[in-house]
């Protein structure tokens, strides 16, 4: 399931959106934003935060469920698998989408069959 849904923007542009973000929901989905832009290129780390905070500051049900699933997705990549099973489990309860509740099982297959 392909997490980018925006043009490609640079970083500074959007660690601007987050500064220039007025409203709780716009500084949300800046962040969501720029999680989606390190995720997407192999900085899940640097994503993580970006994830959470968005989730804190509130996101719509549907974009909050994908938020979850990618930030458990980036969990489990960088070691820490117990915080991407609850994440995960959050994201199945909100998640109505097909292709994102196959990627939510087969992410849960992965994780439970690690060591």
């Amino acid at each position: 399931m392909q997490k980018h849904n925006r043009p490609r923007r640079s970083r500074a542009k959007l660690e601007d959106a987050i500064a220039a973000a007025r409203h709780t929901s716009t500084k949300a989905h800046a962040h969501y934003a720029i999680a989606l832009f390190h995720d997407n290129n192999s900085r899940e780390a640097e994503a993580i935060p970006h994830y959470k905070q968005a989730i804190a500051l509130g996101l719509p049900r549907l974009i909050r469920a994908q938020a979850l699933a990618w930030l458990a997705s980036s969990l489990y990549k960088t070691g820490a698998p117990e915080e991407a099973l609850a994440n995960l489990a959050k994201a199945k309860q909100l998640a109505s989408d097909p292709e994102l509740l196959r990627f939510l099982e087969g992410l849960e297959r992965r994780i439970n069959r690690s060591p």
